[in-house]
């Protein structure tokens, strides 16, 4: 064997050349342009025998002369397209030729078509990538947030798919629904069109459209008086996107809320029995699997929505940093004792556990002198915490400001810890009120959860009460962690305009910057007067620069989010809340509200209408630091709503 090269071998410097440019285009299309080899597979469960494409044409189908490949026995397909492509890819799937690995024994039934908005989203080609696609929606996380929206499931399921979903879970039923849709769809879906998702979305099945319901029976029928004492009971729950089969589960159930407790319609704790029962629950309509839920009834909330709007915001990817965590909620239909209740949000409640706020749980043994965190705090002007001779978990700053300690509770604190959280409390309060300070804030969470309160010009936001902090320890992975946090937002049923006092129903002015309460409820509630951190802490003139900057960087997505979300809403809401209100006939009456309409389409426009003028004011108090003082500061007597 000759060991000379090749080069060496051929000796002509001609055929080199060429058989180095025949090199080179192995490697490139025919014209010469680079190409690349991407990698998927198109999954319901895995479909084989489906075409897949890039959709260079942008209508939706694949065309002879577009890049194009077929899936093998798992689904997956390697195909080969101009380098820095970024047009979507498309998988026909074909009536009588494709399979799904669901039912490997028999070809599809019915023609339809999938898609990934890009490469860059996915390889993968889903049914949720396919609504991703259809939204129209370019910001990806955006996208994803309305996905979740239209289908019925929480602010943070994943709905991602690098494997077919296990059989019989929700993202398995979910992504089946779907699928009927788009069969449904494909002959006339025009997959680029402006209206392409909400063609799709007329197509779900009854299981995407229907509300989920719990069924209560209390022991011997007994009537739930109390917001202490809980009453044994029994609960049916059923989630058609997942099945009509029932999950039957004990436990027991309290009264719960504030201003809402004692009204007609009321909200409830429950809380589930550890047993064999619960042990069968993957999850609660999606959320993570916890035995603790409110029930929250938005009585004085005509539009049902306020409440699950504004968590989901801050649970968006609208807001992805500021805050650690905030509750997701899930519309329901409740019966209690074979009485139909109406329309409730089923509600992660706030506590400090890895499947809601993720923070250390110290140990309630004094010897173990375990005192940095983590710590949960509520701003509550009626105090309404445990106060006795051993241990007093009320605290009422030199300022005013009145702090009930969470967690831990009277039953787990120790004096050093009790001691740890009030000292913390009162040098943040002193280093802010003294010099403007915020070292031991995490501005972030203080700048986020602002501005989801001043959007929503929520009355409660103002240091009056459910304004929530937390601490966790100092060995936390993040240092941000270990600052104390604004947070978990929470109760905006009387919020954007829906609330008669304090001028809290015009969309002009900032409430949450307030130093004042004005016509408040009761004299009592008014003692809040010039304790509002958040009327001090945009002196610190960083903390101002970083809010503006984190309004206008949100602005653009905020406006989309809410806009697709009050649609979303009020479309699944829409069967339910007729027998909500059969039930509970309040249009056109006062309860809390300063406007009254007639009924639910009145209802959800004002809705949509007050938040979207008042982003447009706040864009004004927002342009630069100067608006802000302004129409935000101190002598802009911002809490008399004046329109400044």
């Amino acid at each position: 064997m000759n060991d000379r090269s090749l080069p060496q071998r051929l000796g002509n410097p001609c055929l080199i050349a060429l058989l180095t440019l025949c090199a080179l285009l192995a490697s490139c299309g025919g014209d010469g342009t680079s190409e690349e080899i991407i990698q998927g597979k198109v999954i319901d469960g895995y479909i084989s025998g489906a075409i897949v494409c890039l959709d260079a044409n942008g209508n939706g189908r694949c065309d002879e002369r577009e890049p194009r490949t077929s899936t093998d026995a798992s689904g997956a397909y390697q195909l080969s397209v101009p380098a820095g492509s970024s047009g979507p890819l498309i998988a026909e799937i074909l009536a009588g030729q494709s399979r799904d690995s669901d039912q490997p024994d028999q070809a599809v039934d019915s023609a339809y078509r999938m898609a990934s908005p890009s490469k860059s989203y996915s390889t993968n080609i889903t049914p949720f990538s396919t609504l991703v696609h259809v939204s129209g929606e370019r910001d990806f996380a955006l996208a994803e947030d309305l996905v979740r929206n239209e289908l019925g499931l929480p602010p943070r399921f994943n709905i991602a798919l690098d494997a077919a979903p296990e059989a019989g879970s929700l993202k398995h039923a979910v992504a089946k629904s779907i699928v009927v849709a788009l069969k449904a769809t494909d002959a006339t879906l025009n997959m680029a069109a402006a209206g392409a998702m909400k063609a799709v979305v007329a197509a779900f099945p009854t299981s995407l459209t229907d509300l989920p319901q719990l069924w209560i029976a209390t022991k011997n029928g007994v009537p739930i008086t109390s917001k202490e004492v809980y009453v044994d009971a029994t609960f049916r729950l059923i989630n058609p996107a997942l099945s009509m089969q029932p999950f039957d589960l004990n436990g027991k159930i309290r009264g719960r809320g504030q201003s809402t407790w004692g009204q007609p319609k009321n909200p409830y704790k429950v809380q589930f029995s550890n047993d064999a029962a619960y042990a069968k629950v993957p999850d609660f309509l999606g959320m993570k699997k916890n035995r603790n839920w409110a029930l929250l009834a938005d009585y004085f909330d005509r539009s049902l929505m306020r409440n699950k709007l504004a968590l989901s915001l801050g649970s968006s990817s609208v807001f992805p940093d500021g805050m650690k965590w905030t509750p997701s909620g899930q519309h329901l239909e409740v019966w209690l004792n074979g009485d139909y209740v109406g329309v409730y949000l089923l509600t992660e409640d706030i506590r400090i556990d890895p499947a809601r706020l993720n923070i250390k749980k110290m140990s309630s043994k004094a010897a173990d002198n375990d005192v940095d965190g983590g710590y949960l705090v509520e701003v509550d002007a009626r105090l309404d915490c445990y106060k006795g001779d051993d241990v007093n978990l009320q605290l009422v700053l030199p300022t005013g400001e009145p702090i009930c300690i969470d967690t831990p509770d009277e039953e787990a604190i120790t004096q050093a810890q009790l001691a740890y959280i009030k000292n913390l409390l009162l040098r943040a309060s002193s280093d802010l009120w003294g010099s403007s300070r915020i070292d031991l804030l995490n501005p972030a969470s203080y700048a986020d959860w602002y501005l989801v309160q001043e959007l929503f010009r929520n009355n409660d936001a103002a240091f009056f009460s459910s304004d929530w902090m937390w601490k966790d320890t100092e060995a936390a992975a993040s240092p941000q962690d270990r600052l104390l946090n604004m947070g978990p937002l929470w109760d905006f049923d009387r919020s954007a305009g829906n609330v008669n006092y304090n001028n809290n129903w015009e969309t002009r002015g900032c409430w949450v910057t307030t130093r004042e309460f004005f016509g408040c409820p009761t004299t009592t509630e008014c003692r809040m007067f010039n304790s509002n951190w958040f009327s001090r802490i945009f002196d610190n003139r960083g903390f101002l620069d970083l809010t503006l900057a984190r309004w206008k960087a949100r602005r653009p997505l905020l406006e989309r989010f809410i806009n697709a979300s009050v649609d979303a809403y009020s479309r699944r809401l829409a069967q339910a809340q007729e027998r909500n209100f059969a039930r509970w006939p309040i249009f056109g009456t006062t309860l809390s509200n300063y406007y009254v309409f007639a009924n639910y389409a009145e209802e959800v426009a004002f809705l949509r209408q007050f938040l979207n003028d008042r982003m447009a004011w706040l864009d004004l108090a927002y342009a630069s630091p100067e608006a802000f003082v302004a129409l935000c500061g101190p002598d802009a007597r911002v809490g008399a709503g004046t329109g400044n």
